[in-house]
């Protein structure tokens, strides 16, 4: 039986300490190539404005290349990814962006597909005003 393909999006937030030019297409190259080895479809990468580097609410500690402690980081370069895929393949997607060291955080949302009725799209009720005398 074939899995059904959904579609998602993915927000992935890159260290500052790989978000140069050849850091940031190397992390979405990576995360590319794990979809589309799963037997997805990358539809769009977004890392223009108003993405790309911005300054983040709070300060996340995280461990950086060779350092044995944390640091904390304020920005971080933000990249939007949407795709489908099989819904049993997401969990390897999720253990090759845990494992990523160029990768901070990252959010994985089910974009739901809302069909349209002839009934939703019907003409607005008039509104009568009520006037009593």
């Amino acid at each position: 039986m074939r899995e059904r393909r959904r579609n998602y999006e993915l927000m992935i937030i890159i260290s500052p300490l790989h978000a140069n030019e050849e850091g940031v297409a190397a992390a979405i190259e990576r995360v590319s190539q794990t979809i589309t080895g799963a037997g997805g479809e990358v539809t769009s990468v977004n890392h223009a404005s108003p993405w790309g580097r911005r300054k983040m609410a709070y300060p996340i500690r995280e461990y950086a290349s060779g350092e044995a402690s944390r640091r904390s980081f304020t920005e971080g370069y933000y990249v939007l990814l949407t795709f489908n895929l099989s819904a049993g393949k997401v969990l390897d997607l999720e253990r090759t962006l845990k494992l990523s060291d160029a990768v901070m955080r990252y959010l994985i949302t089910v974009v739901e597909q809302k069909a349209v009725s002839a009934d939703a799209v019907a003409e607005p009720a008039e509104v009568v005003a009520d006037t009593a005398e």
